[in-house]
């Protein structure tokens, strides 16, 4: 009965971990974007990088890193999150802001 409490503990705390990050995640509007940006297309990246990056760790902030090293990670990681080249330069967009 221990073991059985114990996992659904690290599902509650797993689950709870998804959202609350996922709702610290800006929305992207005309105010707090850069640059005349596309806002679907913005939010698309939100999306993407919700979907397909939390599929395999915690989500970071987008103000975590600059534009250079959001490129790097990204890049680094579209082939293990099967990204096309469309799909990371949106998710790179949304995390920079479209600076």
């Amino acid at each position: 009965m221990h073991f059985k409490s114990n996992i659904l503990f690290v599902i509650f705390v797993s689950v709870t971990v998804f959202f609350a990050c996922k709702s610290a995640l800006y929305v992207p509007t005309a105010e707090n974007t850069m640059n005349n940006a596309n806002i679907s297309k913005m939010q698309k990246g939100r999306e993407l990088y919700v979907q397909k990056c939390a599929a395999c760790h915690t989500l970071y902030l987008p103000e975590k890193y600059n534009k250079k090293e959001w490129s790097r990670w990204v890049s680094d990681m579209a082939q293990k999150a099967n990204l096309t080249n469309e799909e990371e330069a949106l998710i790179i967009s949304y995390l920079t802001k479209n600076e």
